[in-house]
């Protein structure tokens, strides 16, 4: 099973506020499967008040279709059934001192699949060198 970890800081920091991404910054995530593999979505917290709207940009990006399912906007469903949101929580990355907190559960989705995710993340290749912490 493929892993990948998407990070829309640089979507946020460089393209919307113009600015470099900060080397300490944090906010949710959303983690989601298909058949064909797993997906750690981050979102900075200035970029998505809710779980739901990291799962819509993902579709967006993914060309899946979706819909959100209250008027609160605070749920958001893929209509294809192969997609699963296995649950979400919240992150907190420090480049500087290469440290990555998963921490918290998504109102909306639960709490993400803990099992073996600091070993998928490392062998990822994308957070090499980083310690992972999971609270």
């Amino acid at each position: 099973m493929n892993f990948m970890l998407l990070d829309l800081s640089e979507v946020y920091f460089i393209r919307i506020q113009k600015t470099p991404v900060p080397h300490k910054r944090g906010g949710k995530f959303v983690q989601l499967r298909n058949s064909d593999g797993e997906y750690l979505v981050f979102s900075p917290k200035e970029l998505s008040s809710f779980h739901a709207n990291i799962v819509e940009r993902f579709c967006l990006m993914q060309k899946l279709k979706g819909r959100y399912t209250s008027k609160r906007m605070d749920s958001y469903e893929i209509d294809d059934p192969e997609w699963e949101v296995v649950g979400g929580g919240k992150w907190h990355i420090d480049t500087r001192e290469k440290r990555l907190v998963l921490f918290d559960t998504s109102g909306t989705y639960g709490r993400f699949d803990s099992n073996k995710l600091k070993d998928r993340i490392k062998a990822s290749g994308n957070m090499a060198g980083y310690q992972i912490q999971i609270l």
